[in-house]
């Protein structure tokens, strides 16, 4: 009796060691964002995101914590990814307003090649949770914040260099800027034609210089 007291004493001052990770967490992300960005909050039911993600419950539970907590993660990861492709487009430009063109173009062209016509995520997330849910809100004010800025240090660019009048206010631009990017992407959505998207893109554009 006394080995085996002594056996299940060295036993349980053992360490449990952690299961190792069987899945790559960032593939898994990417895959959230994906069926978030193609169905929704609601629309992803946690049966498609296990199917989706390749993964068990117990698995998303320990990496991620819930349903809520993964889709939070998903749209941190979404305009992670967003800003630094529109901060290195808007650096790479030879102009400012060449930059801020590229911008809107790369976005018309993501939602009018997609067949699912997707605009995007976080406009998604603002029109579906935001009036409900104050994490989701309190995300999609601070990408707003995000890309406003973006727009300004290329109006300010853009001003120096003399391609937008000085006198036109960079800030309030900046804030004009962001509401239209995200107008066309959810236009886009609406299945609008190439053609009229990039009219109005030409059309916000052209606003600069006025």
């Amino acid at each position: 009796m006394r080995l085996l007291t002594d056996w299940v004493a060295r036993r349980e001052s053992v360490p449990v060691m952690p299961r190792a990770k069987t899945f790559d967490p960032d593939v898994a992300l990417d895959r959230a964002v994906e069926l978030f960005w193609r169905c929704g909050y609601d629309g992803a039911s946690m049966v498609k995101l296990l199917e989706f993600m390749g993964i068990s419950r117990q698995s998303l539970y320990d990496t991620f914590g819930d349903k809520h907590r993964l889709y939070l993660a998903a749209v941190d990861r979404y305009r992670a990814k967003l800003r630094v492709q529109l901060k290195e487009m808007l650096a790479t430009e030879e102009s400012g307003v060449a930059g801020i063109r590229a911008g809107f173009e790369a976005v018309m062209r993501v939602v009018v090649e997609d067949p699912e016509h997707r605009s995007c995520l976080m406009a998604n997330a603002a029109l579906e949770l935001g009036q409900r849910d104050p994490e989701v809100r309190a995300r999609v004010a601070e990408h707003l914040r995000d890309i406003e800025e973006l727009f300004y240090g290329a109006l300010e660019r853009a001003i120096a260099a003399g391609e937008v009048p000085e006198g036109r206010g960079a800030r309030s631009l900046a804030r004009f800027l962001t509401n239209s990017i995200h107008g066309v992407g959810v236009m886009a959505r609406g299945g609008l034609e190439e053609g009229v998207l990039r009219d109005t893109v030409d059309t916000t554009l052209s606003l600069l210089a006025a």
